[in-house]
C-alpha cells in the first residue's frame, strides 16, 4: 500500500481507515460552519431587543432543525466526495484494461508474426529466374566454374536452393511478357507448365529446366524481357508454396500456379 506522499498524479490514495474520507470532508468544511454559527450569533446580537426569542422547547426545535439541516449538508458532502474517488477508480480501471488489451493484442501479433516467418524461413530461400545454362552442367554457387563442353546455350528455368534443405515435388512455369509498353504494369500470361514434378532438388544448388523448342518458338526472341518463370514447390515441413512470374513468394494452399493461369500440364 502506497504512503500518500508516495501517490503519483493521477493516482487515487487508499487509505486503512474507513472514516478517513469522512474527517477530510470534516476537515474541510469545518470553515463553513464555523462562519455560519458567527453569523447567527451576529444576528442574535443585533436583534436581541426587536425579536421574540420564544421558550425553550422552541429554540429546541430550531437547533434540532440546523443539526439536521448541517448533518444532511454533511452527508451530501460525503456522498459526493465518495462518488468523485469511485468515478476516479473506475476511470483509472477501464484505462488500465485498455492498456491491457492493447498489449495482449500487440503480443499476440507478434507471435502470429513470428510464427509466419518461420513458416516461410526456407521457402524464402527458393528463388526462380529465366536462364541460360550448357546442358549437362551442374552449377553449385560459390563453386568452382567448370569449363563449358559445349557453346551450346539453352533457354531454361534456373531454381537456386539457398536453403540447407531440400525442395520437393518442384515444377517450373515459363510466361511470356504481354507488355502494353505505355507504361501500364506488364501481364504475365503462362505459355509452359512442366508435365513432370521433380522429385528432389539438393540444398546449395542452381537446377536448370529447359524450355521447350515448341515454346521457344512462339516468340520472335527468347530472353529475359520475353519470357519470366515461376515455380512451385514444398519445402521440407511440407508446406506447398510458389514463386509467380513476378518472384512474390505465396502459398497457393488448394490451388496451384497452373490452376491459377487456367492451365493444366
Amino acid at each position: 500500500m502506497k504512503d500518500r506522499s508516495e501517490v503519483q498524479p493521477g493516482e487515487v490514495a487508499a487509505s486503512s481507515d474507513p472514516l478517513a474520507l469522512a474527517k477530510r470532508v470534516a476537515w474541510r468544511s469545518w470553515p463553513y460552519a464555523a462562519g455560519l454559527v458567527v453569523i447567527l450569533a451576529v444576528l442574535g446580537i443585533v436583534f436581541r431587543h426587536s425579536l421574540s426569542w420564544g421558550d425553550v422547547p422552541t429554540w429546541v426545535m430550531a437547533i434540532t432543525t440546523l443539526l439536521a439541516f448541517l448533518a444532511a449538508a454533511f452527508a451530501g458532502l460525503v456522498a459526493y466526495d465518495l462518488l468523485r474517488v469511485e468515478n476516479a477508480r473506475d476511470l483509472a480501471a477501464a484505462s488500465e484494461r485498455l492498456v491491457a488489451a492493447d498489449d495482449r493484442k500487440r503480443a499476440a501479433e507478434e507471435r502470429a508474426a513470428e510464427r509466419e516467418a518461420g513458416r516461410r524461413a526456407q521457402a524464402s530461400k527458393i528463388t526462380a529466374w529465366f536462364d541460360f545454362y550448357t546442358p549437362g552442367m551442374q552449377v553449385v554457387p560459390g563453386g568452382p566454374v567448370l569449363p563449358a563442353p559445349t557453346d551450346v546455350l539453352e533457354a531454361a528455368a534456373a531454381v537456386r536452393i539457398a536453403s540447407e534443405l531440400p525442395i520437393l515435388d518442384v515444377r517450373v512455369f515459363f510466361f511470356w511478357v504481354n507488355d502494353p509498353g505505355d507504361d501500364r504494369p506488364w501481364i504475365a500470361e503462362l505459355r509452359y507448365a512442366s508435365r513432370e514434378s521433380i522429385r528432389v532438388i539438393p540444398p546449395g544448388q542452381i537446377s536448370h529446366h529447359r524450355l521447350p523448342q515448341h515454346v521457344r518458338s512462339m516468340a520472335d526472341e527468347c530472353n529475359g524481357q520475353v519470357y519470366v518463370v515461376g515455380a512451385e514447390f514444398t519445402d521440407a515441413n511440407g508446406v506447398r508454396w510458389m514463386r509467380d512470374a513476378r518472384g512474390a513468394l505465396q502459398d497457393p494452399s488448394a490451388a496451384t500456379v497452373a490452376g491459377a493461369y487456367g492451365l493444366g500440364n
